[in-house]
């Protein structure tokens, strides 16, 4: 059933498997399409069964509205219908809609954060501002060499209120940091910490089986 993960039905293909290759001497991207299958299957991502309303007729009144705060996941992947619909739609490349899927349960840390009444650890404060940082490093860099690719952010965090809660989270996390000694550092390959969130998903999830 894996080959559902690449191809979408005969009326709308989504995903290819072989799209036109990135420019510039074919840069190396951080998942692989064999583990980016990996995490589609293991999130139940597949166009084959996007998340209503997506099949449903335009103009339906049965479409939920774009800008609301309300979670909806249909299929129960702990994904938000509207951003998965977006990461098979927008995206052509496996690969892609991996990062975006990464990417995703990356932002799910960073604004649980938000309203977290435990002490959060200095090491945990540490990890998700550059888990960000990183982030936003590596889709800009990708942009520079592959300028159909645009970053999921602002597809996630859609709404004012989403970007408010992100902003106070982060602005949270930078206090913890501040009153600490410690240096942050930066990966020199931004693009390397997908293939440590995809290697954490892969392990976490395999181990509590």
């Amino acid at each position: 059933m894996i080959a559902e993960l690449a191809f979408a039905t005969p009326m709308k293909p989504i995903i290819k498997l072989t799209p036109h290759p990135i420019t510039q001497h074919t840069v190396e991207l951080p998942l692989n399409e064999y583990h980016s299958l990996e995490i589609l299957a293991l999130k139940k991502v597949s166009s084959s069964q996007v998340p209503r309303p997506y099949d449903m007729p335009q103009n339906t009144q049965s479409s939920l509205p774009i800008d609301t705060d309300t979670v909806i996941d249909i299929n129960h992947n702990n994904i938000r219908d509207d951003y998965e619909r977006l990461l098979l739609t927008q995206y052509q490349r496996p690969e892609y809609v991996a990062m975006g899927i990464l990417a995703a349960a990356h932002w799910d840390r960073l604004i649980a954060t938000h309203n977290q009444k435990e002490r959060i650890l200095l090491i945990t404060a540490i990890t998700l501002i550059t888990n960000n940082i990183a982030i936003n490093q590596c889709y800009y860099s990708l942009q520079q060499i592959d300028n159909t690719l645009v970053s999921p952010i602002l597809n996630y965090f859609n709404t004012e209120r989403r970007i408010t809660i992100k902003d106070q989270a982060e602005e949270k996390l930078l206090n913890i940091i501040a009153t600490s000694p410690f240096n942050i550092t930066f990966e020199p390959q931004p693009c390397q910490r997908f293939t440590l969130l995809a290697e954490s998903m892969l392990q976490t999830t395999f181990t509590s089986l």
